[in-house]
Protein backbone atom coordinates (compact mmCIF):
# COMPACT_ATOMS: atom_id res chain seq x y z
CA UNK A 1 0.00 0.00 0.00
CA UNK A 2 3.09 2.41 0.82
CA UNK A 3 4.18 2.13 -3.01
CA UNK A 4 0.61 2.93 -4.08
CA UNK A 5 0.55 5.79 -1.80
CA UNK A 6 4.02 7.32 -3.40
CA UNK A 7 2.90 6.25 -7.34
CA UNK A 8 -0.65 7.80 -6.74
CA UNK A 9 1.62 10.99 -5.08
CA UNK A 10 4.04 11.28 -8.04
CA UNK A 11 1.10 10.70 -10.67
CA UNK A 12 -0.84 13.51 -9.25
CA UNK A 13 2.10 16.03 -9.20
CA UNK A 14 3.85 14.95 -12.26
CA UNK A 15 1.15 14.29 -14.70
CA UNK A 16 -0.45 16.74 -16.82
CA UNK A 17 -3.41 18.91 -15.15
CA UNK A 18 -6.73 19.70 -16.15
CA UNK A 19 -6.02 22.96 -14.01
CA UNK A 20 -2.98 24.47 -15.16
CA UNK A 21 -3.49 27.00 -12.41
CA UNK A 22 -2.50 24.15 -9.90
CA UNK A 23 0.89 23.36 -11.68
CA UNK A 24 1.33 27.00 -12.09
CA UNK A 25 0.80 27.76 -8.07
CA UNK A 26 3.00 24.71 -7.41
CA UNK A 27 5.81 25.56 -9.47
CA UNK A 28 5.98 28.94 -8.12
CA UNK A 29 5.62 27.17 -4.18
CA UNK A 30 9.06 25.48 -5.20
CA UNK A 31 10.75 28.66 -6.79
CA UNK A 32 9.97 30.28 -3.45
CA UNK A 33 10.95 27.94 -1.00
CA UNK A 34 14.03 27.43 -3.34
CA UNK A 35 14.78 31.10 -2.95
CA UNK A 36 14.37 30.89 0.62
CA UNK A 37 16.68 28.86 0.91
CA UNK A 38 19.14 30.44 -0.99
CA UNK A 39 18.72 33.67 0.59
CA UNK A 40 19.47 32.05 4.07
CA UNK A 41 22.39 30.29 2.96
CA UNK A 42 23.99 33.30 0.93
CA UNK A 43 22.71 35.67 4.14
CA UNK A 44 24.44 33.59 6.53
CA UNK A 45 27.63 33.23 4.65
CA UNK A 46 28.23 36.91 4.23
CA UNK A 47 28.10 36.92 8.07
CA UNK A 48 29.75 34.57 9.26
CA UNK A 49 32.51 35.71 6.48
CA UNK A 50 32.63 39.47 7.86
CA UNK A 51 32.26 37.68 11.38
CA UNK A 52 35.48 35.78 10.61
CA UNK A 53 37.36 38.43 8.67
CA UNK A 54 36.80 40.62 12.07
CA UNK A 55 37.66 38.05 14.21
CA UNK A 56 40.72 37.11 13.17
CA UNK A 57 42.06 40.46 12.42
CA UNK A 58 41.58 41.38 16.05
CA UNK A 59 42.97 38.00 17.38
CA UNK A 60 45.57 38.35 15.28
CA UNK A 61 46.37 42.19 16.81
CA UNK A 62 45.28 42.01 20.69
CA UNK A 63 46.69 39.72 23.24
CA UNK A 64 44.76 36.19 23.64
CA UNK A 65 44.61 36.47 26.85
CA UNK A 66 45.10 39.17 29.25
CA UNK A 67 45.79 38.64 33.08
CA UNK A 68 45.13 41.21 36.16
CA UNK A 69 46.26 40.73 39.57
CA UNK A 70 48.99 39.48 41.25
CA UNK A 71 50.44 37.02 38.55
CA UNK A 72 53.63 36.02 38.35
CA UNK A 73 55.35 35.67 35.01
CA UNK A 74 57.72 32.63 35.23
CA UNK A 75 54.15 30.68 37.40
CA UNK A 76 52.27 31.52 33.97
CA UNK A 77 54.82 30.44 31.70
CA UNK A 78 54.94 26.77 33.85
CA UNK A 79 51.03 26.28 34.01
CA UNK A 80 50.93 27.61 30.53
CA UNK A 81 54.23 26.34 28.11
CA UNK A 82 52.41 26.23 24.78
CA UNK A 83 52.18 30.10 24.82
CA UNK A 84 54.21 31.47 22.51
CA UNK A 85 54.75 34.63 24.65
CA UNK A 86 53.51 35.96 27.85
CA UNK A 87 55.22 39.70 29.21
CA UNK A 88 54.65 42.49 31.18
CA UNK A 89 52.53 45.23 29.79
CA UNK A 90 50.86 48.50 30.97
CA UNK A 91 47.83 49.92 29.38
CA UNK A 92 46.77 53.53 29.98
CA UNK A 93 44.97 56.90 28.57
CA UNK A 94 47.56 60.04 27.69
CA UNK A 95 46.95 62.85 25.34
CA UNK A 96 49.25 62.86 22.05
CA UNK A 97 50.49 66.13 20.94
CA UNK A 98 51.59 66.88 17.37
CA UNK A 99 52.64 70.50 17.12
CA UNK A 100 49.24 72.24 17.96
CA UNK A 101 47.30 69.30 17.58
CA UNK A 102 46.55 67.28 20.36
CA UNK A 103 44.23 64.09 21.13
CA UNK A 104 43.39 61.12 23.66
CA UNK A 105 44.34 57.97 23.17
CA UNK A 106 45.27 54.68 24.40
CA UNK A 107 49.38 53.56 25.36
CA UNK A 108 50.32 50.27 25.88
CA UNK A 109 53.20 49.93 27.47
CA UNK A 110 54.79 46.58 26.64
CA UNK A 111 58.04 44.46 26.83
CA UNK A 112 60.37 45.73 23.88
CA UNK A 113 61.75 42.36 23.22
CA UNK A 114 58.38 40.97 22.84
CA UNK A 115 57.09 43.29 20.21
CA UNK A 116 57.61 41.10 17.66
CA UNK A 117 54.61 38.94 18.59
CA UNK A 118 52.10 41.11 19.03
CA UNK A 119 51.32 40.61 15.53
CA UNK A 120 51.37 37.37 13.23
CA UNK A 121 52.84 39.36 10.46
CA UNK A 122 54.76 41.90 10.34
CA UNK A 123 56.10 42.07 6.99
CA UNK A 124 53.13 42.79 5.48
CA UNK A 125 51.52 44.75 8.25
CA UNK A 126 54.45 47.23 9.09
CA UNK A 127 55.58 50.19 7.35
CA UNK A 128 59.26 49.93 9.40
CA UNK A 129 60.79 47.87 11.55
CA UNK A 130 58.49 48.09 14.08
CA UNK A 131 61.12 48.03 17.26
CA UNK A 132 61.36 50.24 19.55
CA UNK A 133 64.84 51.39 19.75
CA UNK A 134 65.96 54.24 20.81
CA UNK A 135 67.61 56.71 18.22
CA UNK A 136 70.58 58.65 17.82
CA UNK A 137 68.78 61.48 19.93
CA UNK A 138 68.34 59.74 22.41
CA UNK A 139 64.29 59.71 22.87
CA UNK A 140 62.81 56.59 23.40
CA UNK A 141 60.53 55.36 20.70
CA UNK A 142 57.21 54.94 19.69
CA UNK A 143 54.79 52.99 17.58
CA UNK A 144 51.37 54.53 16.19
CA UNK A 145 48.36 53.20 14.27
CA UNK A 146 48.15 54.18 10.22
CA UNK A 147 44.99 56.39 11.20
CA UNK A 148 47.34 58.84 13.80
CA UNK A 149 49.60 59.00 11.20
CA UNK A 150 46.88 60.02 8.54
CA UNK A 151 45.47 62.21 10.83
CA UNK A 152 48.22 64.87 12.06
CA UNK A 153 50.75 63.59 8.50
CA UNK A 154 53.08 62.09 11.01
CA UNK A 155 56.01 59.56 9.22
CA UNK A 156 58.70 57.74 10.81
CA UNK A 157 61.27 59.46 12.45
CA UNK A 158 59.06 62.37 13.54
CA UNK A 159 59.33 63.47 16.77
CA UNK A 160 55.86 63.37 19.20
CA UNK A 161 54.80 64.33 22.59
CA UNK A 162 53.13 62.01 25.26
CA UNK A 163 51.24 63.92 27.80
CA UNK A 164 49.89 62.48 31.05
CA UNK A 165 47.09 64.09 32.47
CA UNK A 166 46.42 61.57 35.09
CA UNK A 167 49.87 62.30 36.73
CA UNK A 168 49.41 65.77 37.53
CA UNK A 169 50.45 66.27 41.45
CA UNK A 170 48.53 68.29 43.66
CA UNK A 171 50.21 71.72 43.82
CA UNK A 172 51.83 70.99 40.48
CA UNK A 173 50.53 73.23 37.24
CA UNK A 174 52.76 70.91 34.55
CA UNK A 175 51.47 68.04 32.80
CA UNK A 176 54.11 65.48 33.26
CA UNK A 177 55.32 64.87 29.14
CA UNK A 178 57.71 62.63 26.95
CA UNK A 179 59.16 63.09 23.60
CA UNK A 180 58.84 60.17 21.57
CA UNK A 181 60.35 59.58 17.88
CA UNK A 182 58.21 57.43 15.72
CA UNK A 183 60.26 54.60 14.77
CA UNK A 184 57.29 52.39 13.81
CA UNK A 185 53.72 52.51 12.22
CA UNK A 186 50.98 49.69 12.28
CA UNK A 187 47.94 49.31 9.62
CA UNK A 188 45.61 46.33 11.11
CA UNK A 189 42.84 47.37 9.39
CA UNK A 190 40.49 47.76 12.59
CA UNK A 191 39.41 51.27 12.89
CA UNK A 192 39.88 51.92 17.20
CA UNK A 193 43.41 50.17 16.93
CA UNK A 194 44.90 52.33 13.82
CA UNK A 195 43.15 55.65 15.02
CA UNK A 196 43.61 55.63 18.92
CA UNK A 197 46.51 53.27 19.90
CA UNK A 198 49.89 53.89 20.34
CA UNK A 199 52.83 51.32 21.74
CA UNK A 200 55.75 52.36 23.69
CA UNK A 201 58.50 50.50 25.44
CA UNK A 202 57.49 49.20 28.80
CA UNK A 203 60.24 50.75 30.98
CA UNK A 204 59.56 53.87 29.28
CA UNK A 205 55.94 53.23 30.50
CA UNK A 206 56.58 52.66 33.99
CA UNK A 207 58.93 55.55 34.18
CA UNK A 208 56.18 58.20 33.15
CA UNK A 209 53.39 56.78 34.19
CA UNK A 210 53.77 57.40 37.95
CA UNK A 211 50.15 56.58 39.03
CA UNK A 212 46.58 55.34 37.56
CA UNK A 213 48.21 52.66 35.02
CA UNK A 214 46.76 49.39 34.51
CA UNK A 215 49.43 46.66 35.29
CA UNK A 216 48.29 43.59 33.54
CA UNK A 217 50.40 40.53 32.09
CA UNK A 218 49.80 39.81 27.98
CA UNK A 219 49.49 36.14 26.54
CA UNK A 220 50.08 35.39 22.99
CA UNK A 221 49.02 31.90 21.90
CA UNK A 222 49.94 29.75 18.51
CA UNK A 223 45.85 29.19 18.16
CA UNK A 224 43.78 31.84 19.39
CA UNK A 225 41.18 29.45 19.53
CA UNK A 226 42.69 27.79 22.57
CA UNK A 227 42.44 30.90 24.86
CA UNK A 228 39.04 29.45 26.34
CA UNK A 229 40.61 26.57 27.33
CA UNK A 230 43.90 28.32 29.09
CA UNK A 231 41.43 30.85 30.87
CA UNK A 232 39.69 28.09 32.49
CA UNK A 233 42.89 26.49 33.23
CA UNK A 234 44.50 29.10 35.18
CA UNK A 235 40.81 30.33 36.68
CA UNK A 236 40.89 26.87 38.37
CA UNK A 237 44.43 27.11 39.53
CA UNK A 238 44.34 30.24 40.48
CA UNK A 239 40.60 32.09 41.11
CA UNK A 240 41.90 35.37 42.68
CA UNK A 241 43.00 36.59 39.27
CA UNK A 242 41.34 38.76 36.53
CA UNK A 243 41.50 36.53 33.24
CA UNK A 244 39.94 38.04 29.99
CA UNK A 245 40.17 36.10 26.43
CA UNK A 246 40.48 38.28 23.19
CA UNK A 247 36.48 37.28 22.87
CA UNK A 248 35.96 38.94 26.25
CA UNK A 249 37.64 41.84 25.50
CA UNK A 250 35.14 42.73 22.25
CA UNK A 251 32.52 40.42 23.78
CA UNK A 252 30.02 43.13 23.12
CA UNK A 253 31.09 43.25 18.81
CA UNK A 254 30.96 39.64 19.08
CA UNK A 255 27.73 38.69 20.73
CA UNK A 256 25.94 41.73 18.82
CA UNK A 257 27.23 40.00 15.03
CA UNK A 258 25.91 36.90 16.60
CA UNK A 259 22.26 38.35 17.03
CA UNK A 260 22.31 40.20 13.83
CA UNK A 261 23.00 36.38 12.49
CA UNK A 262 19.88 34.91 14.19
CA UNK A 263 17.89 37.30 13.32
CA UNK A 264 18.50 37.46 9.74
CA UNK A 265 17.92 33.96 9.54
CA UNK A 266 14.44 33.98 11.46
CA UNK A 267 13.57 36.93 9.34
CA UNK A 268 14.68 35.56 5.78
CA UNK A 269 12.41 32.66 7.07
CA UNK A 270 9.27 34.92 6.24
CA UNK A 271 10.29 33.90 2.39
CA UNK A 272 10.23 30.40 3.32
CA UNK A 273 6.69 30.74 5.11
CA UNK A 274 5.15 32.87 2.00
CA UNK A 275 6.19 29.60 -0.11
CA UNK A 276 3.77 27.69 2.08
CA UNK A 277 1.01 29.83 1.56
CA UNK A 278 1.39 28.69 -2.22
CA UNK A 279 1.75 25.20 -0.91
CA UNK A 280 -1.37 25.10 1.14
CA UNK A 281 -3.68 26.67 -1.61
CA UNK A 282 -2.05 24.07 -4.16
CA UNK A 283 -3.16 21.42 -2.29
CA UNK A 284 -6.15 22.62 -1.75
CA UNK A 285 -6.79 23.09 -5.01
CA UNK A 286 -5.45 19.95 -5.76
CA UNK A 287 -7.95 18.11 -3.14
CA UNK A 288 -10.97 19.76 -4.91
CA UNK A 289 -9.81 19.03 -8.69
CA UNK A 290 -9.31 15.27 -7.11
CA UNK A 291 -12.11 14.86 -5.09
CA UNK A 292 -13.64 12.45 -7.63
CA UNK A 293 -10.63 10.47 -7.86
CA UNK A 294 -10.42 10.26 -3.70
CA UNK A 295 -14.37 9.19 -3.67
CA UNK A 296 -13.59 5.98 -5.88
CA UNK A 297 -10.39 5.05 -4.08
CA UNK A 298 -11.96 4.85 -0.52
CA UNK A 299 -14.39 2.76 -2.14
CA UNK A 300 -11.87 0.57 -3.80
CA UNK A 301 -10.49 0.16 0.02
CA UNK A 302 -8.26 2.78 -0.03
CA UNK A 303 -8.28 4.10 3.83
CA UNK A 304 -8.43 7.77 4.97
CA UNK A 305 -5.07 7.47 6.41
CA UNK A 306 -3.73 6.37 2.72
CA UNK A 307 -5.46 9.24 1.12
CA UNK A 308 -3.92 11.53 3.73
CA UNK A 309 -0.13 9.70 2.60
CA UNK A 310 -0.74 10.77 -0.88
CA UNK A 311 -1.08 14.45 -0.28
CA UNK A 312 1.50 14.28 2.10
CA UNK A 313 3.84 12.73 -0.22
CA UNK A 314 3.15 15.68 -2.64
CA UNK A 315 4.15 18.06 -0.32
CA UNK A 316 6.87 15.98 0.29
CA UNK A 317 7.79 16.67 -3.05
CA UNK A 318 7.38 20.27 -3.31
CA UNK A 319 10.03 20.48 0.01
CA UNK A 320 12.46 18.26 -1.49
CA UNK A 321 12.50 19.67 -4.95
CA UNK A 322 12.96 23.29 -3.64
CA UNK A 323 15.02 22.70 -0.55
CA UNK A 324 17.33 20.97 -2.76
CA UNK A 325 17.38 23.23 -5.38
CA UNK A 326 17.76 25.98 -2.74
CA UNK A 327 21.41 23.78 -1.20
CA UNK A 328 22.65 23.54 -4.52
CA UNK A 329 22.33 27.68 -6.18
CA UNK A 330 23.20 28.57 -2.31
CA UNK A 331 25.84 26.95 -2.12
CA UNK A 332 27.40 27.13 -5.71
CA UNK A 333 27.14 31.23 -5.50
CA UNK A 334 28.72 31.43 -2.04
CA UNK A 335 31.21 28.60 -3.02
CA UNK A 336 32.46 30.64 -6.76
CA UNK A 337 32.05 34.20 -4.17
CA UNK A 338 35.07 32.77 -1.98
CA UNK A 339 36.93 30.73 -4.99
CA UNK A 340 37.21 34.10 -7.79
CA UNK A 341 35.56 37.04 -5.67
CA UNK A 342 32.95 37.96 -8.07
CA UNK A 343 31.57 40.65 -5.77
CA UNK A 344 33.81 43.27 -5.00
CA UNK A 345 33.99 46.34 -2.15
CA UNK A 346 34.62 49.98 -2.74
CA UNK A 347 38.28 50.55 -1.32
CA UNK A 348 37.06 54.01 -0.03
CA UNK A 349 33.99 52.38 1.88
CA UNK A 350 35.60 48.84 2.96
CA UNK A 351 38.87 47.87 4.40
CA UNK A 352 37.90 44.50 2.70
CA UNK A 353 38.46 44.19 -1.18
CA UNK A 354 36.18 41.32 -1.71
CA UNK A 355 32.97 40.23 -0.25
CA UNK A 356 33.65 37.87 2.40
CA UNK A 357 31.80 34.86 2.68
CA UNK A 358 32.45 31.57 4.89
CA UNK A 359 30.39 28.11 4.54
CA UNK A 360 29.44 26.22 7.14
CA UNK A 361 27.80 23.18 6.59
CA UNK A 362 26.12 22.73 9.56
CA UNK A 363 24.28 25.96 9.08
CA UNK A 364 23.32 24.57 5.62
CA UNK A 365 22.26 21.44 6.87
CA UNK A 366 20.47 23.41 9.48
CA UNK A 367 18.52 25.73 7.04
CA UNK A 368 17.60 22.53 4.64
CA UNK A 369 16.24 21.01 7.76
CA UNK A 370 14.74 23.86 8.99
CA UNK A 371 12.83 24.50 5.39
CA UNK A 372 11.70 21.15 5.28
CA UNK A 373 9.98 21.09 8.87
CA UNK A 374 7.80 24.24 7.73
CA UNK A 375 6.56 22.43 4.60
CA UNK A 376 6.07 19.74 6.24
CA UNK A 377 3.92 21.33 8.93
CA UNK A 378 2.18 23.34 6.44
CA UNK A 379 0.71 20.46 4.23
CA UNK A 380 -1.08 18.63 7.24
CA UNK A 381 -4.06 20.81 6.68
CA UNK A 382 -4.97 19.91 3.10
CA UNK A 383 -4.03 16.31 3.75
CA UNK A 384 -6.45 16.04 6.33
CA UNK A 385 -9.29 17.53 5.02
CA UNK A 386 -8.92 15.25 1.62
CA UNK A 387 -8.71 12.21 4.21
CA UNK A 388 -12.21 13.21 5.84
CA UNK A 389 -13.94 13.48 3.01
CA UNK A 390 -16.64 10.85 2.83
CA UNK A 391 -16.98 8.27 -0.25
CA UNK A 392 -20.21 8.79 -1.28
CA UNK A 393 -20.00 12.77 -1.67
CA UNK A 394 -16.27 12.45 -3.24
CA UNK A 395 -17.76 10.67 -5.63
CA UNK A 396 -20.96 12.59 -6.39
CA UNK A 397 -19.19 15.96 -6.11
CA UNK A 398 -19.99 18.25 -8.93
CA UNK A 399 -22.54 16.35 -9.99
Amino acid sequence: MSQLNWYMARRYFFTKRSNRFISLVGGISIIGIALGVIALIITLSILNGFEGEVTRRIANFIPHVVISGNADIEQLKSMVPEAKAIYASTERKAVLEVLDDKMVLNIHAIDQERWEYFLTNPPEQWSHTGRLKRTGSELPGIVIGAGISDKFFVTVGDTVAIQSPLDVKPGLLRIPQRHFVVTGIFRSDIFDFDRNLAIIDYAEGRRMFKSAGKEVIHMQLNNFDDAKMIKNRLAQALPELDIRTWYDQHKTLFDAMRMEKWGSFIGLNMIILLAVFNIVSSLMMMVLEKTSDIGILRVMGAHASNIKKIFNYQGLIVAFLGVVLGVIVGTLLVLSQSIWGWITLPDEIYLIPVLPVELVWNEVLMVGVVAFAIVQLSIRYPSNKAAKLLPLDAINYKR
